[in-house]
């Protein structure tokens, strides 16, 4: 205390003694002398950046200059290919090359300007919008004269497949062959430019420089996917058409009116030849001429279902495609179609007769082909897309149209045959005439139109209305790389895969409209997911509609626990009228696991089965870890409505497809689509 009473108790200091001068004014002197140097610095970099300016203004100027004329080029270059002059498109092609090529020279020489963020920002994106440019001309100009080199034949706007010779098709051909090592270059560089435009940053840029690079945002991936589909296809085209060797393929008509794993039941086979690029042969043939014979020799037991619920004991060709994985079903079928013609070659050497559908008895099955390279599957959903092309054809008396074309051939098949006294071995004799007709409209379409053809058989493949399995691995790879190929695919994240199969329902596929629901959700720590299906029935007893029997299976991730069901059936209500709950199988198959179980629905009623389930524990982990994946299969042969409620109980960052715009800013992922193709779905937290 006595020390703070001493420590108040103290005088100020008296500053008037202080003798010590000020040193305010040499504090100014600083400031004066530092601002002058400030000054004059500032005043030399606007020097040097005006001086920097007007050396990079002309080089702007220039490029600017240079891109505008490039852009006229490949302007002019479309209209040119338009018109069939390929020649004068690589030339202008080449000419916008070589001017992109100037501007991005032009645009390397301005260094110092990049170091400063934003103005270096928008020309490093300018540099990756030009070398995308100069990746996409420099391929374009290549594939335009390999086009016209190609097509050097065709130049008459009146030449058709049907008019080209022989000799001409196998030119053709062997110019393919001869550019595979430019088709791998072209992809190549489209690669580059796909990956320059996805390098350049969303934000941060001019809005003129962003509205302008937003279209090749848009529309390059697009053509990265069409030349991704295209040139592979060229690639393999040569040894699919029997390029100096013939090829032939087992054919597989679909009806997906009669449901079945792989797109339809198989009521008509047939052999395809190809030669050259041309159709030696293309002959079909009811399938119950090849099987009826064969099925007391053959004893292969079916799937446990078919035996059940078709009674069918016996496997053969028309039931093959139980597998829904296309490839196991195609090599299936090769050893069927096998060993069936080989039971017919002995019964021929006995002197034994070949019993036809209903006992019936017939001359001969067509010729056995020994050496198949492949399989080709389609429904009859395609024929609407040719028959939109060539307008209406008539055959068996019968107009077919692109709306009537199934109708027409179900009534022939399934009821006019035999009004007409046709032999019922005889009555998918229609599908070979429709077919000829069809083949021989195609043929004579001037070459002009073929794009549109390639179109209709793209959407097709997209679609797994057709699908393709080949015996050569290189070929069967690429095929399976671009969805061709109806297999079941592999994924490491969530999946789903309904397989429908029609078990003694007639046509009645038609008329039922199929809703998938999705969801997953959290419980007790585990993630459930549920698989529901409802089936509306809105057909009528008729002679070719009744009500559904379907043996529906459910593919899941590998180690999911089935944990309730609802809806499976023992059988319908004629054969279980007291309505006993059904089985539910569950097994393992492709990888995946499989819910399976029977249901049968009556005309004009609805009915739903449902499979829940506990996911394993990866899928949690993947989405703790901050994303979700799903991949939706789409069954070939039915497109059904598809419904997601994914609750994730974490809020959503991104996701693709997007969701409904009211759906945003919430913790769980809703959206509705049509399931016409398989689906890949992600979701990021």
């Amino acid at each position: 205390m006595a020390d703070l009473n001493s420590a108040n108790n103290l005088t100020s200091p008296d500053f008037s003694q202080i003798t010590e001068k000020p040193r305010h004014p040499k504090i100014k002197l600083y400031i004066n002398l530092a601002l002058k140097i400030i000054l004059a610095l500032f005043i030399l970099v606007i020097i040097a950046a005006g001086i920097l300016g007007l050396v990079y203004y002309q080089n702007i100027k220039q490029a600017y200059a240079l891109a505008f004329s490039a852009k006229a080029d490949l302007e002019q270059s479309y209209h040119l290919i338009i018109n069939r002059d390929f020649k004068g498109a690589a030339t202008g092609i080449k000419s916008a090359n070589t001017k992109l090529s100037q501007a991005k020279n032009l645009l390397d020489k301005i260094v110092i300007v990049r170091q400063i963020p934003y103005a270096g920002t928008q020309l490093k994106a300018v540099d990756q919008v030009l070398i995308a440019g100069i990746n996409l001309t420099d391929s374009g100009g290549k594939v335009v004269l390999l086009i016209d080199d190609i097509t050097s034949t065709l130049k008459n706007e009146s030449i058709s497949y049907a008019t080209l010779t022989v000799g001409e098709k196998k030119q053709i051909l062997a110019k393919i062959v001869a550019s595979g090592n430019l088709f791998a270059e072209v992809q190549d560089r489209i690669n580059q430019a796909d990956a320059a435009i996805t390098a350049i940053p969303s934000d941060q840029l001019l809005k003129p420089l962003k509205d302008n690079i937003e279209p090749l945002r848009v529309y390059l991936p697009k053509v990265k996917m069409l030349m991704d589909n295209a040139l592979p296809m060229l690639s393999v085209i040569p040894k699919v058409a029997g390029f100096e060797q013939p090829r032939a393929y087992l054919f597989l008509l679909q009806n997906n009116d009669e449901l079945r794993p792989t797109g339809g039941f198989i009521g008509t086979y047939g052999i395809l030849k190809l030669q050259d690029g041309d159709i030696l042969s293309f002959d079909t043939d009811n399938v119950y001429n090849l099987d009826r014979s064969t099925q007391a020799v053959i004893k292969k037991p079916t799937p446990a279902p078919i035996a059940k619920y078709l009674e069918q004991k016996d496997w053969s060709l028309r039931d093959i495609n139980w597998a829904p994985d296309f490839p196991t079903t195609a090599l299936t079928a090769i050893d069927m179609y096998n060993q069936e013609n080989k039971v017919i070659i002995d019964l021929k050497k006995s002197g034994q007769k070949i019993i036809g559908e209903k006992g019936t008895t017939i001359p001969a099955v067509i010729p056995y082909e020994e050496n198949l390279y492949g399989v080709i599957a389609m429904t009859p959903e395609i024929l609407g897309g040719l028959l939109k092309l060539t307008g209406p054809i008539v055959a068996g008396n019968m107009v077919f149209t692109d709306t009537n074309y199934q109708d027409q051939l179900e009534l022939m098949v399934g009821k006019l045959y035999a009004e007409l006294n046709i032999p019922i071995s005889q009555r998918k004799g229609i599908i070979k005439e429709l077919s000829d007709q069809i083949k021989l409209k195609i043929s004579t379409l001037p070459l002009s139109q073929m794009p549109q053809v390639l179109d209709i058989v793209m959407n097709s493949l997209q679609q797994k209305q057709i699908q393709i399995y080949m015996q050569d691995p290189d070929i069967e790879k690429i095929i399976l790389g671009r969805n061709w190929g109806g297999a079941v695919k592999q994924t490491d994240g969530d999946y789903v895969f309904a397989v429908d199969s029609n078990l003694a329902s007639l046509k009645t596929d038609q008329y039922v409209k199929r809703e998938i629901k999705h969801t997953i959700f959290m419980r007790n720590g585990d993630l459930i997911g549920q698989v529901q299906i409802t089936y509306h029935n809105n057909a009528e007893f008729t002679w070719k509609s009744t009500r559904l029997r379907s043996y529906t299976r459910v593919y899941v991730p590998l180690g999911s626990e089935l944990i309730s069901s609802s809806g499976a059936m023992e059988n319908d209500s004629v054969k279980d009228p007291t309505k006993q709950p059904g089985q539910v199988e569950s097994a393992t198959e492709f990888g995946k696991t499989y819910f399976g179980a029977f249901i049968s629905i009556e005309p004009q009623s609805t009915g739903i089965l449902s499979f829940e389930y506990k996911l394993p524990v990866q899928i949690k982990n993947q989405i703790n870890s901050g994303s979700y994946n799903l991949l939706v299969q789409k069954q070939a042969g039915v497109v059904p409505d598809l419904t997601l409620d994914l609750k994730f109980g974490k809020y959503i960052k991104t996701a693709t497809p997007g969701e409904p715009q009211n759906e945003w800013y919430n913790t769980s992922y809703n959206n509705q689509l049509a399931l016409d193709k398989d689906e890949n779905i992600t979701v990021n937290f």
